[in-house]
């Protein structure tokens, strides 16, 4: 039999996953909101904060809930590129792989890390654990990204005009790893423990 407290428990679960579903909407829809204007617009893959925003429910929420927020992450990222084809980057997540399948790695890596090292923990420990956690979301997001996107042109044979067909790996570790992946590594291990440690406090609080 499902208790009063159970129910209260699934409402509030339900209700702040819609509210981070929002947030991940607004950030893929205004302007500088998701992504961090550090010039990068000129090759297109400019760095995003988004993959936080889905570590951080990931952890507040668990990975089941996770996995949903970084599918809706990427299925945003996937129809946006195909519906605004505008930039090289855009035409890199036109491949499922790198726009759905990158970002739910990050709900996977992030959830087993929360699960062994910050569920529980309190402290300088646990802003210690967050940061990490924010460095692992960054990695996982630019390593998979790299890896689906070298996977869709040397394995599956994809190709999209603006990509170059040569030194694919070398132009990957450039524009992604250089400009973005170093940015949104650092960004990361501020920002995760400046949203999370209050949040998961008031949550703990309002339990």
């Amino acid at each position: 039999m499902i208790t009063t407290q159970q129910n209260v428990s699934k409402v509030r679960t339900l209700t702040v996953t819609a509210l981070f579903l929002a947030t991940i909407l607004l950030q893929t829809q205004v302007p500088f909101l998701g992504y961090i204007p550090l010039g990068a617009f000129i090759i297109g893959v400019a760095p995003t904060i988004i993959q936080f925003t889905v570590a951080i429910g990931t952890i507040v929420l668990g990975t089941k809930q996770g996995i949903i927020l970084a599918g809706f992450f990427g299925l945003i990222s996937f129809i946006r590129a195909w519906t605004n084809p505008v930039s090289i980057g855009a035409l890199m997540f036109q491949n499922p792989l790198t726009a759905i399948g990158a970002r739910l790695m990050i709900a996977v890596v992030i959830g087993v890390f929360a699960r062994k090292f910050i569920i529980g923990e309190t402290g300088t420990k646990l802003v210690s654990r967050l940061a990490i956690a924010g460095f692992l979301a960054a990695f996982t997001n630019t390593f998979f990204v790299v890896l689906s996107t070298w996977l869709g042109f040397n394995v599956m044979h994809t190709t999209f005009v603006g990509i170059p067909d040569s030194n694919l790996l070398h132009w990957l570790l450039i524009s992604i790893v250089g400009v973005n992946g170093i940015a949104e590594m650092v960004v990361g291990i501020f920002y995760v423990p400046a949203i999370a440690a209050p949040l998961l406090a008031f949550l703990k609080h309002h339990k």
